[in-house]
């Protein structure tokens, strides 16, 4: 039955009880018919006196209505009826409280078996704040047993720093706020700082009354760690996303530019080897053409044998002016020969062409190497030697191939007036200038890495290194510049 159908059905039985006693004057109605009915529904009333109240409520009613009943029968047996009724409905009330005491009373143990029984620190305090309970949860959490806690402030396991948590821990505890949850950090007996979540609830007694405040405190230092952990890789990860944001958008900015450079230096390219063809090719064809149409029209004898000479002498010239135009392209004995040897041709011809003192080491090159790092190598050479005819003024220049397990080592320096490369790259980066980004390109897409070291006055040098693993495709590295000091 609902509670609130039993506070409105023992009112009107205890009146109806009454009534009928009134007009029954034999004192039947207090125990045949509502008294003690009344008394039992008191079972589903929480509040603990209801049976006696009820009970007391039926002895008033009981003596009113013997007064108030007609005296048709003896008065002995109209109160002795009355006596009974009353004696039944006090009897009723003490079973109807000893039950609900008793099943109070297994309540509580079941509710102590779960707060001995949990792993949550449960505790209870007093308006002043010292401990009157203290669960074993609480003695795993804290190290104090309930003996060393019990009676003593709660304070004892607050840190002294946490002013501000003190105070409001105090107004807590003395019934200024209602329930609230909040993180805290905690004091064990052995003096470690560990994180919690609290719980306050107030505690009231059996009349509403204010008595103290009930704590569930849960250890939280796994759930903290793990936020911070989390947080370290939240802020990791947005600094990896923010780093490759930075290098794909420095990379796709460098392709545009040296997409841009190289098709001007394509047509750059066209533009010289068309002057050569004309200014070289194309004058010494012409050349020819006269002295064949001079043999062709001219008399038999030493005019016609010396225009053959002369045309004989056009073309070796020709032929020599093509190899060399064939050979700046690209060189066969890099595909007949290989590396090392396209290598040694080129760093000699330039050495002789621009009068270095040339010191060219080969250590470990048996065999071929993958044709896409003999070309990437032979044009960061001649890319090299290059820049150091027109801008070095270098005396000399050291040339070093190598191969050790699985790697291919290439150095190149000069003791030329060196660079600024961090301008260098910059310029690069502007669109003033290609080299650093071809040569950056072509090791990047070899699958090596790239090395320049650089100041003025000191000379440049130049260090490759690519790995020889077989895959479908080269590995990609990042390639850096560094600034000597």
């Amino acid at each position: 039955m609902n509670s609130n159908y039993a506070r409105a059905l023992i009112p009107l039985i205890l009146a109806g009880t009454f009534i009928l006693d009134v007009f029954m004057p034999w004192g039947y109605a207090v125990w045949v018919v509502g008294d003690v009915f009344a008394a039992f529904l008191t079972l589903w009333i929480e509040w603990l006196l209801a049976p006696y109240l009820v009970a007391t409520i039926g002895t008033v009613l009981a003596y009113v209505g013997h007064i108030l009943s007609p005296p048709v029968i003896a008065v002995d047996i109209a109160g002795f009826n009355r006596v009974v009724g009353i004696a039944l409905v006090w009897i009723t009330a003490w079973l109807v409280a000893r039950a609900r005491g008793a099943k109070l009373d297994d309540a509580t143990r079941r509710l102590g078996a779960i707060v001995e029984s949990s792993s949550d620190a449960i505790l209870s305090v007093t308006p002043d704040g010292f401990v009157t309970t203290w669960n074993r949860g609480a003695e795993r959490i804290f190290g104090y047993t309930a003996n060393e806690m019990i009676g003593r402030s709660i304070l004892t396991i607050i840190p002294a720093h946490l002013h501000r948590d003190r105070a409001w821990e105090l107004a807590t505890v003395r019934g200024m706020h209602d329930i609230q949850t909040y993180d805290a950090v905690r004091l064990t007996k052995d003096g470690r700082s560990i994180d919690v979540s609290v719980t306050l609830s107030p505690l009231k007694d059996s009349v509403g009354q204010f008595v103290g405040v009930s704590k569930v405190i849960r250890d939280i230092s796994d759930r903290k760690r793990g936020e911070v952990l989390l947080r370290q890789a939240h802020e990791a990860l947005e600094r990896r996303v923010q780093e490759r944001t930075a290098e794909l958008s420095a990379a796709n900015h460098s392709l545009r530019i040296l997409s841009g450079q190289l098709m001007q230096v394509q047509e750059e390219e066209r533009s010289r080897l068309a002057r050569d063809l004309h200014d070289e090719v194309g004058q010494l064809l012409t050349a020819l053409k006269i002295d064949l149409q001079d043999i062709q029209h001219g008399e038999v004898g030493e005019v016609r044998f010396g225009s053959l000479t002369d045309s004989l002498e056009l073309v070796d010239r020709l032929l020599t002016q093509v190899r060399t135009l064939a050979l700046d392209l690209r060189p066969s004995l890099l595909d007949d020969l290989g590396l090392e040897s396209a290598l040694r041709w080129y760093a000699n011809r330039q050495a002789t062409r621009n009068g270095w003192s040339l010191s060219l080491s080969v250590e470990g090159m048996v065999g071929r190497v993958p044709v896409p790092i003999e070309v990437t190598c032979f044009r960061v050479v001649q890319e090299a030697l290059t820049n150091i005819a027109k801008y070095a003024k270098a005396k000399t220049v050291d040339l070093t191939l190598c191969r050790r397990d699985q790697d291919i080592t290439l150095v190149i320096q000069d003791d030329g007036v060196g660079f600024d490369v961090m301008l260098a790259k910059q310029r690069a980066l502007g669109g003033e200038s290609i080299g650093l980004l071809s040569l950056e390109e072509r090791v990047r897409l070899a699958g090596g890495s790239f090395i320049i070291a650089s100041a003025r006055g000191e000379g440049t040098r130049l260090d490759l290194r690519f790995p020889l693993v077989e895959q479908e495709q080269p590995e990609q590295h990042v390639t850096s510049e560094v600034i000597s000091p």
